[in-house]
């Protein structure tokens, strides 16, 4: 099971409760970033202070009811900081975190500015799409992609949070993000949606395959032990023990630990190789050193075999 995560970019959480209200704009202007800057009209060293020395979001907000010129300090104070700013003020308004209140409209509005892209619904509402209409969308790059901000656009639309929940929007964001910005991790959340049905996704075992494969293919060694599972369990594909062992050997000497027990599993019963006790024993000490229970069931079960193979395995093995 996996969760639709970002590369973590955002410094350290300070613990301090909402100080400023919900909305940190007024009435019309609070689903709106305003283009016009604000941060012309600061004294210098009030900028730097603000800007540079702190960049605190909690007192940038408290700042900016002081007058009404200021009242985009906020947003002014994230594009001025760049890529980075803006993904920590987003992801302050999405949990209301850093002296914040959630605002996950506003945090949407902002992962959208820093996505890269668009999607072009040819001027229609992104509401008023079918399924068969959201999910062939084309995409416009706007600027230099970035998919942690479309990867939680997508989880937006997942969880209906900061807009309406929309099942297919959400698969295409992720979609969008391995297209364009070549995202693994996508790919594999993508899988696993298909996979266990998650957020109302409908379970397709040859998607989840396909996008396994996907993601196994651009280097995420999770899955490739599940897309070798795939293999190995002729689901979403054919059969293929060759195959399988292949994919659980990549992800084996990434470092995969279910991988490595795969491996000495596919030896011993020699599924896709030559049968051999030994070469079994060696991959499930492997596995064994890193804590796996199956591998330290198959070296005791394996035992006479394995003291020769690998001294020193009753160590771990408690015997």
């Amino acid at each position: 099971t996996a969760t639709i995560t970002t590369t973590t970019m955002v410094a350290t959480e300070t613990a301090c409760n909402p100080t400023v209200a919900h909305l940190y704009f007024d009435g019309k202007q609070r689903n709106k970033i305003q283009e016009d800057s604000s941060l012309t009209t600061l004294p210098p060293e009030i900028l730097k202070h603000c800007l540079v020395d702190y960049l605190d979001w909690g007192d940038l907000a408290k700042l900016s009811t002081v007058q009404s010129s200021w009242k985009t300090l906020l947003i002014d104070a994230a594009r001025f900081g760049g890529c980075k700013a803006k993904w920590e003020l987003a992801e302050a308004m999405l949990n209301g975190k850093r002296g914040l209140t959630k605002n996950p409209e506003q945090a949407v509005t902002l992962f959208r500015e820093m996505a890269g892209v668009r999607l072009d619904f040819h001027n229609k509402k992104e509401s008023d799409k079918t399924e068969t209409e959201s999910t062939a969308v084309s995409v416009e790059r706007t600027k230099e992609p970035f998919s942690p901000a479309m990867k939680r656009i997508a989880e937006c639309y997942l969880k209906g949070v900061g807009v309406e929940t929309n099942r297919d929007l959400g698969v295409r964001w992720l979609q969008v993000a391995y297209e364009v910005a070549n995202d693994v991790d996508a790919a594999h959340t993508l899988a696993v949606l298909y996979e266990h049905g998650k957020f109302a996704v409908e379970i397709d075992v040859y998607r989840a395959a396909e996008w396994f494969l996907k993601a196994a293919q651009g280097g995420h060694t999770e899955a490739m032990a599940e897309y070798g599972l795939c293999c190995e369990l002729g689901c979403g594909r054919d059969q293929s023990d060759e195959e399988a062992l292949d994919w659980y050997m990549r992800a084996a000497n990434n470092g995969h630990t279910t991988a490595k027990y795969s491996v000495g599993e596919a030896f011993e019963e020699a599924r896709g190789v030559p049968q051999s006790d030994e070469e079994a024993c060696l991959w499930y000490y492997k596995a064994a050193v890193e804590g796996d229970v199956d591998s330290k069931r198959a070296l005791r079960r394996l035992h006479d075999i394995a003291r020769i193979v690998v001294p020193g395995v009753a160590a771990i093995l408690d015997v």
